[in-house]
């Protein structure tokens, strides 16, 4: 009898471990969740910026590549237009498992540190910290609405920002026409500094979550990171800059 009783006490007594075991369990795969839709996304990001430059080779190499995402991706594999819509199927699953991850970990954190004036600041390391992660939320944001407004652009209604001066069924001429106009090359301009941004540290946090980072290995990733940042900053203004400017014409 004394036994019985014994185990009940035990588990009484480990039911607040179990859910604390569970809650770290969680946290962990929202943050493996985050890093691995991350990386889907600097990959697509990436080949989308290598696939901008061909701007710089004229109207008919560009408008043979947008023809070949939009309808030839791989055919015949899969049939016509099979692959691009493929290709938006797993963006967008990322996408929402990537936001929900965001939204679910960032109100647990708000939930775990308490009300404001409760919190005590140690150090410019942590406001740092703080300083980082309201960049990656705010940032994310932005970057998510940026998504919309160029999916509204250039893919849904393909809406022509100088009025009139792109040429109907030409890729090529319709970004041309749009970054003509300065206030669609600054939107875009804000969207690639976050974006940057938010892939600089969400590349090396990607990296660590998976259990990549190992002692000597952090700096590597920081500089791989920055390298990743750089290149979609860069590689991504140069075509709309050219334009701007009447480089590309």
């Amino acid at each position: 009898m004394k036994t019985v009783f014994s185990s009940f006490r035990l588990r009484d007594v480990s039911t607040p471990q179990l859910t604390q075991n569970r809650g770290r369990q969680t946290k962990v795969a929202l943050k493996v969740t985050m890093a691995v839709t991350g990386l889907i996304f600097v990959c697509f990001v990436l080949f989308h910026m290598y696939g901008n430059l061909k701007l710089f080779l004229g109207q008919e190499e560009f408008d043979t590549y947008a023809k070949f995402l939009q309808e030839d991706l791989l055919v015949p594999i899969l049939p016509h237009t099979g692959g691009v819509w493929l290709l938006r199927l797993v963006l967008g699953v990322a996408l929402i498992l990537h936001v929900v991850a965001a939204l679910v970990t960032w109100k647990r954190g708000r939930a775990a540190r308490g009300p404001v004036q409760y919190k005590v600041k140690k150090g410019v390391k942590k406001q740092n910290t703080y300083g980082g992660t309201a960049t990656m939320r705010y940032g994310g944001i932005f970057i998510l609405l940026f998504v919309v407004f160029h999916l509204c652009q250039f893919t849904i209604v393909k809406f022509d920002a100088s009025a009139g001066n792109a040429v109907e069924g030409s890729p090529y001429s319709l970004v041309v026409a749009s970054f003509q106009v300065w206030w669609v090359y600054l939107i875009y301009l804000l969207a690639m500094i976050f974006l940057a941004l938010h892939v600089n540290h969400g590349v090396f946090s990607a990296l660590a979550t998976l259990g990549l980072e190992r002692t000597g290995r952090e700096k590597g990733f920081r500089v791989l990171a920055l390298i990743c940042a750089l290149a979609l900053l860069i590689g991504f203004m140069l075509p709309p800059t050219a334009i701007l400017f009447g480089l590309i014409p």
